[in-house]
Parts: structure tokens; C-alpha cells; sequence
């Protein structure tokens, strides 16, 4: 099965993630930014796999009539949290 790469790494994922933050905020989306903000930033993870996991659940909730881009950034992101194993290689 082939998985498109909307990002390489993790690092690259994360940094995504802040951006969507950062532009959700910018749109008024204050709930949707806060509480990725709080994933990322305010919890203790035990792994980043778990923590990626707990982003695609919450990316999985947002709903909101978000503008064309930030729908295509939250997919991405939602779709690398879906597949990050396999799209890294990782068994």
C-alpha cells in the first residue's frame, strides 16, 4: 500500500502542528487552537507515540467550517498521526 508523506519526520509534524495552532487562533478557532496547544505543550507523554496518537484522535473532532488551507493542514496532520508508523518505516 503507498502512503503519501505529507511530512518526513516527526520533527516536521510537530512543526505543522504549531503552525495549524498559530492559524487557527488567527481565524478565531480559539477552542480547536487551545486544546492542540494543550496536547502538545501542557501534558506529560510518555512516548510520542502516544502523544501523536492523542493528536489524531483530537484532529479526528474538529468539525469546524474551517477555511479550504487549514481544512488541508488539519487533514495532513490527521493523516501523518494515522500513518506515522508506516510512513517512517517504523514496524
Amino acid at each position: 500500500m503507498f502512503f503519501r508523506k505529507p511530512y518526513k519526520t516527526t520533527d516536521e509534524f510537530y512543526e505543522a502542528v504549531e503552525r495549524l495552532i498559530k492559524l487557527l487562533q488567527g481565524h478565531g478557532f480559539e477552542t480547536e487552537s487551545k486544546k492542540l496547544h494543550g496536547l502538545l505543550h501542557d501534558v506529560a507523554w510518555t512516548t510520542g507515540s502516544e502523544l501523536i496518537g492523542e493528536l489524531m484522535i483530537y484532529l479526528e473532532t474538529i468539525n469546524a467550517d474551517l477555511p479550504k488551507d487549514l481544512k488541508k493542514m488539519k487533514d495532513d496532520c490527521h493523516y501523518f498521526a494515522k500513518h506515522h508508523r508506516r510512513i517512517l518505516g517504523l514496524k
